[in-house]
């Protein structure tokens, strides 16, 4: 009998194990695939290995201004993507590491629940049974793939099979304008593939602030990817060497590749929720802010129960679940997290968008630097950018923000932190920042909030 099962080894269930671990618990981690789970596998990790690479391919080729010229650069599209492999390797080797050094017993196998305290785990040699006091469903999501689509060619792939290619599609047509597909459409683009972007939406990444959807969408523009917003695919043919995509407006689209990023859909199906009457609402298993399950003894964290699919709140899950297993109280209502695109330029948010904040607070004061007015940018070359905050004008509560330029992702922390601990806007302009960086933008910001701009009029 174990003090804790956790089911997925992705960024929220190793954390969950490990947690509990260095809480005293017995523990146990079941998987099916690999230790990782998406986000170091074929998500976050590999992903931003190809943005930066793509990122230093399009610098070279963009340095003039600096006086840097290059006649020539190669590039080896191989080994662009065994580099990527080389850091997932290496990053989940450290994970089966972290495990076994902790004590954590890792099995291998389809788990389902068949009790409160009992998950049937599937494997290669088949069946076993482990016992658990508590139980965490740590399962994850999925790529989505519409049943209309033409699965059984190789002209298609998910992020999956995108990011463990051995080798780059010479044009790809991305369906899908959300944060998956725009840092996409930004690789490919970067490496000078033909690119096109489909999005059934009026706009980009649609469900974040106007500010970064409208600059995504200049981003993507200038590095020459087809955009189309407000587009809606009808069918896809799928020959031996291309795909060709016909769409609403009468148009075709003929690429070696599709990439289909429409999102994410949660691994709930087939784990014994309906047998044990665990409550689910919406696709996702309904949680506390202990992330309890209706069933006692049972927790469900990361995009199994948070539409939010994010790899650092399903950490935060895992860590909330893994206390409260243990008998160590702990909650987290799930408000304040911080999300980036790792487009170029970076964008983040923290809070509630523009829209959001006016509604809640209609007489809501908001305050923006824009980087063309920081030194640091103008050094890096770096302008197309700024920082955006919002408050409530009678008490300072930072009710959202909005950071559009390099490291944006880094520096949207500084404002999570000061709303998690209830900092105002004056606390962070009167909080020394160093000079010259990016994140002395927030206190420049602040003291524009305050009606006190110094660089800016």
């Amino acid at each position: 009998m174990y003090d804790v099962a956790v089911l997925g080894a992705g960024p929220g269930g190793y954390v969950a194990a490990l947690r509990a671990a260095l809480r005293g618990a017995k523990v146990c981690i079941i998987e099916e695939k690999y230790l990782g789970g998406t986000c170091l596998n074929v998500g976050c990790i590999p992903t931003k290995a190809m943005l930066h690479g793509s990122e230093i391919y399009h610098n070279m080729h963009n340095a003039s201004e600096f006086g840097i010229t290059s006649k020539k650069s190669d590039f080896d599209d191989s080994v662009f993507m065994k580099r990527v492999s080389k850091v997932v390797a290496g990053l989940t080797g450290g994970v089966g590491f972290l495990l076994k050094k902790r004590g954590v017993d890792v099995v291998d196998g389809r788990g389902k629940l068949t009790a409160k305290d009992t998950i049937e785990v599937t494997t290669k040699d088949g069946t076993q049974e482990i016992k658990a006091k508590s139980i965490i469903i740590a399962t994850g999501s999925k790529p989505a793939k519409p049943g209309f689509l033409p699965w059984d060619s190789d002209r298609l792939m998910t992020t999956d099979e995108a990011t463990t290619a051995r080798n780059l599609p010479k044009s790809v047509l991305i369906l899908g304008g959300g944060v998956i597909g725009c840092e996409f459409a930004t690789v490919y683009s970067e490496l000078g593939i033909e690119t096109t972007l489909v999005e059934m939406l009026d706009n980009l990444v649609a469900n974040v602030d106007g500010e970064i959807s409208k600059a995504v969408e200049k981003s993507l523009k200038k590095r020459k990817v087809d955009v189309k917003t407000s587009t809606k695919l009808l069918t896809i043919e799928a020959g031996k060497d291309s795909a060709t995509a016909k769409l609403e407006d009468g148009s075709e689209v003929t690429v070696e590749k599709v990439l289909v990023a429409i999102g994410r859909t949660p691994n709930i199906e087939g784990i014994g929720l309906e047998e044990l009457g665990i409550k689910t609402e919406n696709g996702i298993i309904v949680v506390d802010e202990q992330c309890k399950t209706n069933v006692d003894g049972i927790y469900a964290i990361g995009d199994a129960a948070e539409v939010i699919q994010y790899a650092h709140l399903a950490s935060k899950m895992g860590m909330v679940a893994a206390d409260n297993a243990t008998g160590n109280a702990a909650s987290d209502d799930r408000t304040i997290v911080p999300s980036g695109i790792y487009t170029h330029p970076e964008a983040a948010s923290v809070g509630l968008s523009e829209p959001q904040a006016k509604e809640k607070c209609p007489n809501v004061k908001i305050s923006k630097f824009p980087y063309s007015a920081s030194g640091i940018a103008q050094a890096y070359g770096e302008t197309d950018g700024m920082v955006k905050l919002m408050a409530d004008p009678e008490h300072g509560e930072i009710l959202g923000a909005v950071i559009i330029g390099p490291h944006a992702t880094d520096t949207i922390q500084e404002i999570a932190l000061a709303m998690k601990n209830e900092l105002t806007v004056e606390e962070i302009s009167q909080t020394i920042h160093p000079h010259p960086t990016f994140i002395e933008a927030v206190a420049e910001a602040a003291e524009g909030w305050e009606g006190l701009p110094v660089h800016t009029l």
